[in-house]
């Protein structure tokens, strides 16, 4: 069975979904990746569930809210960031004082922008939500809180929590509220088990990855695990065929994973030519988006050989607090020989302090292979059992280190606070010299891993929304 190119008229060679097996298609990864169709030509009307969609309901702004959300989720399944952002800005506000609507509109806005790798807003719209709810989550909300949540901690560098959220998420209610976010799910825990170092149970995972939705998403993970067997030629067939949508519904928004993957394995397999067309095609994508942005200037440096992009990636990646792209671009860094002895050491220690063994002992060859000394497998860098120890801090300290974790700004603290900026200032002080961090951005990843304990606010102290 064929199917046709609606741009040329061609034949788009064989359907994987008919007769004849993938393997025997004769174009070459580079090829298909020119002739991918990426804009949907199968039918308009099928959608992926869409987010709260079973929330729909209520009044005229309840209504109108839910309307913009789903035209939000719309924009990022088709990787259109900035038609989701203007959603979302206009969802919020149409919910004006509307309890139920805020509800609706912040949950929506949390998981969307973690999607898109706005770590810092779409945390800080979840714990408004929360504070809305006194952190009781509605029933049909609750399961995306936590989706949101898996999120931010794999890509915010908590990849043991985010591990453990993931496999109790699923076993749990997930899948009949939502098979695409079940199967974005599916796709998240087979990578993160992969990087933890757990290659048997990511492989098992990945049994269940044909069936998932969206394809994309599963091809992404599923050639994770391809090339760690070995397998590149099997891995980018599989990434090309994902770009290729064919007749059947797509969910763009997955494509820069794809791509970026595409450009890495290619890139260690020597084929700068499928390199090269993949950096290429992932910077024709909305770069809005900062998860899109950072996986294109990665991709980019790979492809063009310039450490500089890979620099100005981890910038990018570290201003939203994105700490596992920041560890993925000084590995890229290290491999194109930006003073490896930095990059690659500040790569391997990134990665440990995740708990992604495997992704550190990649590190660990590449700085062997560079003449630079490596930790053995399974020892630690000498500082890491003191960093894992999370630091005494006290009531007020806690209290800065929260509200830093949330996005906020020196004014906006002092005035939740009812304290001075430089007071705030004068804590910071104090915070950065206990947890051993020099920025705003390595306190809160610092409270993201727990290496600083927050607990709860105190009793007495103004609602961290405020200001």
């Amino acid at each position: 069975m064929v199917h046709t190119d609606p741009g040329n008229g061609e034949s788009g060679g064989p359907d994987p979904s008919g007769d004849e097996p993938a393997a025997k298609r004769t174009d070459s990864v580079a090829e298909r990746i020119l002739k991918a169709r990426q804009q949907p030509t199968g039918d308009e009307a099928f959608t992926p569930a869409l987010l709260l969609s079973a929330l729909a309901g209520g009044g005229t702004t309840l209504t109108r809210v839910a309307t913009l959300g789903q035209s939000a989720q719309y924009a990022l399944r088709m990787a259109q960031a900035t038609q989701c952002l203007d959603a979302l800005a206009e969802q919020r506000e149409a919910a004006g004082t509307d309890q139920a609507a805020m509800v609706w509109s912040l949950t929506v806005s949390s998981a969307c922008r973690a999607v898109l790798g706005q770590l810092t807003q779409s945390r800080a719209d979840l714990a408004e939500v929360r504070q809305i709810t006194l952190y009781a989550a509605p029933l049909l909300a609750q399961p995306f809180w936590r989706f949101t949540e898996i999120l931010c901690d794999w890509l915010g560098g908590n990849w043991l929590s985010a591990q453990s959220a993931a496999e109790a998420l699923e076993a749990g209610q997930l899948s009949p509220v939502n098979p695409v976010m079940s199967g974005i799910i599916l796709s998240v825990r087979t990578e993160l088990l992969r990087g933890l170092g757990q290659a048997r149970e990511s492989r098992l995972l990945a049994q269940r990855l044909p069936e998932a939705a969206p394809v994309e998403l599963s091809a992404w993970a599923q050639a994770g695990v391809d090339a760690d067997d070995g397998d590149a030629e099997a891995a980018l067939s599989l990434l090309a065929d994902a770009c290729d949508a064919g007749s059947r519904p797509t969910y763009r928004g997955a494509l820069p994973l794809v791509l970026h993957r595409m450009a890495e394995i290619a890139y260690l397999r020597g084929d700068r030519g499928t390199t090269s067309y993949a950096a290429a095609t992932l910077a024709d994508f909305d770069q809005t988006a900062p998860l899109t942005e950072i996986l294109t200037g990665i991709s980019q440096a790979y492809a063009t050989g310039d450490p500089k992009l890979a620099l100005r990636a981890q910038q990018l990646a570290e201003g939203e607090g994105l700490t596992t792209l920041v560890a993925e671009a000084l590995t890229v860094r290290g491999r194109l020989g930006d003073d490896p002895a930095k990059t690659l050491t500040g790569a391997y220690t990134a990665w440990d302090r995740m708990g992604a063994v495997a992704r550190a002992r990649v590190v660990a060859s590449a700085m062997r292979a560079a003449g630079l000394p490596a930790p053995a497998p399974g020892v630690q860098p000498p500082d890491h059992a003191s960093a894992s120890r999370p630091a005494v801090l006290t009531p007020r300290e806690r209290s800065v280190a929260l509200l830093v974790h949330e996005g906020r700004t020196n004014q906006q603290i002092a005035h939740a606070l009812n304290i001075s900026v430089k007071t705030v200032e004068a804590y910071l002080t104090r915070l950065y010299r206990k947890s051993g961090c020099t920025s705003r951005v390595e306190l809160a990843v610092a409270v993201t891993e727990r290496r600083l304990q927050v607990g709860e606010k105190n009793n007495g102290e103004k609602d961290s929304s405020a200001g």
